[in-house]
């Protein structure tokens, strides 16, 4: 994996990213990296995939909700 190194980061940016990566638990390099995937829109490629795979993998339900709703209904005595 290459290394990155940040410099010359603006002082406000840095104590947001600190504080960012800090409420999630994570690093400040991982949410950087985290951060400029979803700039460069790498993760779109990943969810795009991850989606694909759920819609292939997806049973179909074919249900009439108003039907099971009238059926399991207590009656009215």
């Amino acid at each position: 994996m290459a290394t990155l190194h940040l410099r010359n980061v603006p002082d406000e940016l840095d104590a947001l990213l600190t504080q960012d990566a800090a409420a999630r638990g994570m690093s400040k390099n991982r949410r950087a990296v985290e951060l400029l995937r979803r700039g460069l829109g790498v993760d779109q490629v990943e969810r795009a995939a991850l989606v694909a795979a759920i819609r292939r993998d997806r049973k179909k339900v074919d249900v009439d909700i108003a039907a099971l709703i009238r059926d399991g209904r207590p009656d009215d005595a």
